[in-house]
């Protein structure tokens, strides 16, 4: 227990020694710092540093005795303490950055690894959205935006979606293929796609359960933003038309899920899984 728990300090900036220490003295508290070392198997000079180190951020007090005996602080006023301290460092970090001219966009493409990267770079793009937003988002995504997206339309940015569940989101226009079902069962993952203001893109294919990224792209490229934000708004026009009116025209069966060309079949070879049996509970927004 003790082990995993030093192991979760250190990634608050602890050092390995020093998160040792603070949980030694938790349960062996008071202790001197001669005991502190022979208990975590570590140097006594080494450990002397520690105890110093901790003493000065405040996660252990020592007493003014001769023994200079050491008490470790209940570990709700310490992570209350390090929470204030990040936010007064996160706060001085984002005015001297703001400072920092960024530089211009340029016409490149960047893959985007992780779940959390794209989680990360849509909700950035929409809260940084002037004009429009345009989406089409796959069930298990929209319960992570969902608060992104009203507080863009709530901000007076119009934000249209495609999505392939019902859902209500206020102030956004909201737009279902008939036949959400089967484009779902077929589409090898669950994708994002995103384009705001005609400057900048992101287009996601995650797996089933929406846990990895099978291909993650994003540009800022304008040519290839203006493009892609018109694909998915003739896209989402296309859908409330075939809804309202019921047309099935011969454009619309050349779909890549109903017609199925070669490099749907190639993906779906290389991506595809079975679709989930029901909707899982999704990451919380």
């Amino acid at each position: 227990m003790k082990v995993q728990a030093a192991k979760a300090l250190t990634f608050l900036g602890f050092s390995e020694i020093e998160a040792l220490v603070y949980c030694f003295l938790l349960e062996e508290s008071p202790a001197t710092g001669y005991r502190v070392s022979h208990g975590i198997g570590k140097p006594t000079a080494n450990t002397y540093k520690a105890i110093a180190a901790l003493a000065l951020r405040g996660a252990i007090i020592i007493d003014d005795s001769a023994s200079r005996l050491c008490r470790a602080v209940p570990p709700d006023e310490l992570l209350d303490r390090l929470d204030r301290e990040f936010d007064t460092r996160k706060q001085l970090a984002a005015s001297e950055l703001a400072k920092i001219r960024q530089s211009e966009g340029d016409d490149r493409i960047y893959y985007l690894t992780s779940v959390d990267q794209v989680i990360e770079r849509t909700r950035t793009m929409l809260k940084g959205a002037k004009n429009a937003a345009l989406l089409e988002l796959f069930p298990l995504t929209v319960p992570l935006f969902v608060a992104d997206l009203e507080a863009a339309a709530k901000r007076g940015v119009a934000v249209a979606v495609k999505v392939y569940e019902p859902v209500t989101l206020k102030g956004v226009t909201v737009v279902r293929p008939d036949e959400a079902a089967r484009v779902v069962s077929t589409w090898p993952g669950q994708q994002i796609s995103i384009a705001t203001d005609g400057e900048q893109f992101l287009t996601a294919l995650l797996s089933q359960d929406a846990s990895t990224v099978h291909q993650a792209l994003w540009s800022n490229s304008t040519f290839l933003s203006c493009f892609y934000y018109n694909a998915l708004n003739v896209e989402q026009m296309a859908t409330d038309v075939e809804v309202r009116t019921g047309m099935d025209s011969a454009l619309n069966r050349l779909s890549l899920t109903r017609l199925k060309p070669v490099g749907f079949r190639k993906l779906n070879e290389r991506y595809g899984e079975a679709a989930p049996a029901k909707k899982p509970r999704g990451r919380r927004a």
